[in-house]
């Protein structure tokens, strides 16, 4: 692209012909490893669109941000502000203004901008290219079932258009990943991850085995999970691509964590920040602060923690998104002394928008009942670790539902160990959801609308599932769901 660019220059005197090679080439290279010469084709043009009063500065702006995004380079953000600010009120409207703060600066000037999110999706109806720019504003600002709903919708409008345009961006894949649909975000990695590769696109490969290995880590496939963080790591330049940087290090740190080493663990976590506790990256270096908080409570590192993340939170001030806030009070409840720590655990749960992430928040149950089991109050205990347990289940995060029944165990519950429950979580996470919908009395039909998958597909997948789980009637679901939450659970609470 680069090259046709530069052919456009050499033929032609258009100046507007040459700002849209420019413009095509500068977002193709967003997705390669060189971020600064992306940033500084992008900005240059930019500049030169505003000088000229070209609508395309809010494009050429648009994409920096993305790039932006990508290097986590902070002296990028000054630039983006400044070129903002210069445009008239007339140009910096709409949707591509909401995404250039949202993207550039989600913490700051873009968390304002959540609450007329649903407004401007609402507006924007079948235009699948502003719904799918609106979803990762909304995935960045961790407004995360709202994204997924979105990318769901874009989805819909794109294939009634034809098929899916190749390279959409990781942003779906990890919305799907958070809110506990993980085997679509391993769906969405294949397919960036192949595109990336047959086009040299480092930096979407890169992106898409980040997110791949942050599934695997988290069902417990940590060797195949390193892997693929490692090969991410060698696709990109860590100072140039901080953002997957970031996100490799995470899956490295979780595979530790499925595999107990808390050592390795800490390590990686901890490189999310610099030495001084500033964010590697502004926007993906939090999402890693409890985690770090559990990582330190097992190695005694419970002080040099505590002081980064209390730097995090000053920094973040009142930008902290739901999400950020209940990670910030789960780590101060991992941290804090055990008679202090129970009023950021119940802080951590209190606002019911947590539910959109449903690992993160299942960790926190599991965390609080492990706590409230050693204060000996194991009947309060009890709720909070049955309900991580059957998330963890649900997901088929092994290695944390391990951990679970062990918390129960001590709790005076024997989780159910039959066959059926290990053959249940051997199941996809697609699959125990449609069994647990289908448990719940809903129609192949019911159950494909709320999956987005056809009723035939529904029908396949629980064909397959039957002799796996040893039943042979739709009727035995109820029993089989119900066996593989608890053992007697309902006559202990």
């Amino acid at each position: 692209m680069e090259h046709l660019a530069a052919e456009v220059r050499g033929r032609s005197d258009d100046p507007a012909l040459i700002s849209r090679a420019s413009l095509a080439a500068g977002q193709l290279m967003a997705l390669r490893r060189h971020h600064a010469a992306a940033f500084a084709l992008l900005t240059r043009i930019a500049d030169e669109a505003a000088v000229a009063h070209s609508p395309r500065v809010l494009d050429a702006l648009a994409a920096a941000a993305v790039v932006r995004y990508y290097s986590g380079e902070e002296s990028q953000q000054q630039q983006i502000e400044n070129l903002l600010t210069a445009m008239p009120d007339s140009t910096a409207r709409g949707a591509l203004r909401v995404w250039v703060l949202a993207v550039s600066d989600p913490n700051g000037a873009g968390a304002a901008l959540a609450p007329a999110l649903p407004g401007l999706i609402a507006e924007a109806k079948d235009d699948a290219g502003t719904l799918t720019a609106l979803a990762i504003v909304a995935w960045i600002l961790d407004q995360t079932a709202l994204a997924a709903r979105t990318f769901d919708e874009a989805s819909d409008r794109w294939q009634a258009h034809g098929s899916l345009p190749d390279g959409l961006g990781c942003a779906v894949g990890w919305a799907y990943l958070e809110q506990g649909r993980w085997a679509e975000a391993r769906s969405v990695a294949a397919e960036i991850s192949a595109v990336g590769s047959a086009a040299g696109l480092d930096h979407a490969e890169a992106c898409a085995r980040a997110l791949d290995a942050t599934v695997l880590a988290l069902l417990g496939e940590a060797a195949d999970a390193r892997r693929r963080a490692e090969q991410a790591l060698v696709l990109v330049d860590p100072l140039e691509s901080r953002s997957v940087a970031v996100f490799a290090r995470r899956a490295i740190g979780l595979a530790a964590v499925a595999e107990g080493d808390y050592d390795t663990a800490y390590a990686q976590f901890r490189s999310a920040f610099t030495d001084d506790g500033d964010p590697v990256h502004y926007h993906v270096s939090y999402t890693v602060l409890a985690e770090l908080a559990a990582a330190a409570v097992r190695r005694g590192r419970l002080g040099e923690a505590a002081e980064l993340l209390e730097r995090s939170a000053r920094r973040l001030g009142t930008g902290a998104s739901a999400r950020i806030t209940a990670l910030l009070d789960r780590g101060r409840a991992l941290l804090a002394e055990p008679e202090h720590a129970e009023p950021y655990f119940q802080s951590a749960l209190a606002d019911d928008a947590g539910e959109q992430w449903p690992f993160e928040r299942a960790q926190t149950r599991l965390d609080y009942g492990e706590w409230l089991r050693r204060q000996r109050r194991i009947a309060e205990a009890r709720p909070l670790l049955t309900a991580a347990l059957d998330t963890f289940q649900r997901l088929g995060a092994r290695p944390w539902i391990e951990r679970a029944k062990a918390e129960l165990r001590a709790a005076g519950i024997e989780a159910a160990s039959s066959v059926v429950l290990s053959a249940f979580t051997e199941l996809s996470p697609q699959q125990q959801q449609i069994v647990q919908l289908a448990a719940r009395g809903l129609t192949n039909r019911e159950i494909g609308e709320k999956l987005f998958l056809s009723p035939r597909t529904v029908g396949s997948h629980l064909y397959r599932v039957f002799p796996k789980l040893g039943i042979t009637a739709r009727s035995q679901l109820r029993d089989v769901v119900e066996g593989t939450t608890l053992s007697g659970v309902g006559a202990q609470i």
